[in-house]
């Protein structure tokens, strides 16, 4: 999520053109010098950041953290904080399905709120997979002495690490994908030996992940989330909460040709292993919404908007 410097009226914000990883190492120093920060602040958006560096910055410290980004190449540019979309309050959907002419969501009662979505309706579809915050502490602090951080040495050696785990993470996507078949047989083998099958619902190095997929609709102006606690009728349900994410992303995909799919969502419906749809919690996928509805108001600087995304063919086979 981004850092909020302040809430005062008139700041602004700084936003990248493109969604990348910014290396604290070199960008942080220049950042906290120019903008007169320590250089804690700056590692932390750095690191945290999704496509929203600052927000309640003062308009020369925006102007400022621009230029010193073009240092390093990185496109960015200050908004007036008011100018940042508010995307409406999350609509959590227990129980959902995929019709070809649009979402139907028989759980949701409410005032003014349809049991169908048309497709032509969606503005943005985003989906991603949150991790687990016991695995992204794991194998952090298991070196510590008694005295935990007593000199400036150790704190450094843990934010390194931190810094380098963040930097090298990518989701094993495509053996979660094909731990839909093992599923089955495991299933058929405990159906015929009478024994219960033996569900993994972790992932290696990840922890037991949960996922988030976001559906913003215009008619009416709402945002639909599905958790990995919610149920699509006449999808599969695995326990891989991964798997489950890409089956959802990639049957909507196709059906969604005017909404913006960001990054995110077209590295989770083409089963790809990446690091694009990874999130450390909720309000850092909240702001990775706030930035691309940013870009797709604007016009983006990048082809996030009305793509189609199909299935390539070597993954069709597998499944």
């Amino acid at each position: 999520m981004a850092v909020r410097l302040s809430r005062e009226a008139g700041r602004f914000c700084v936003l990248l053109e493109k969604s990348s990883w910014l290396d604290p190492a070199l960008v942080a120093p220049e950042l906290a010098r120019v903008l007169k920060l320590t250089r804690s602040d700056t590692v932390r958006a750095c690191r945290l950041q999704r496509g929203i560096l600052f927000e309640g910055a003062t308009a020369e410290q925006a102007d400022a953290a621009v230029r010193a980004l073009g240092d390093f190449d990185v496109a960015a540019l200050s908004v007036p904080d008011d100018e940042m979309p508010l995307l409406p309050k999350p609509v959590h959907v227990s129980l959902s399905q995929i019709l070809r002419e649009g979402f139907a969501t028989p759980s949701i009662n409410g005032a003014g709120l349809p049991k169908l979505w048309k497709w032509e309706d969606l503005a943005m579809l985003a989906g991603g997979i949150l991790m687990d915050p016991a695995a992204q502490a794991a194998g952090l602090f298991d070196r510590i002495d008694e005295g935990g951080f007593s000199d400036a040495s150790d704190r450094q050696s843990m934010a390194a690490k931190q810094l380098e785990k963040a930097r090298s993470r990518v989701f094993p996507l495509a053996d979660e994908i094909a731990r839909g078949g093992k599923e089955v047989g495991e299933a058929l083998e405990a159906a015929l030996s009478g024994k219960a099958p033996i569900l993994e619902t972790s992932v290696d190095g990840f922890g037991k992940v949960g996922t988030v997929l976001d559906l913003i609709f215009t008619k009416p102006f709402e945002r639909l989330r599905v958790t990995a606690k919610g149920r699509m009728t006449g999808l599969e349900h695995t326990a891989s909460a991964a798997r489950n994410l890409h089956m959802a992303v990639k049957e909507i995909s196709p059906l969604a040709t005017q909404a913006t799919q960001p990054g995110s969502t077209l590295a989770l419906a083409h089963g790809a292993d990446s690091g694009d749809y990874l999130f450390e919690d909720t309000p850092q996928f909240d702001s990775y919404c706030r930035w691309v509805y940013f870009w797709r108001l604007r016009g983006s600087p990048e082809p996030i908007a009305k793509q189609k995304v199909e299935t390539p063919p070597e993954k069709a086979d597998d499944e």
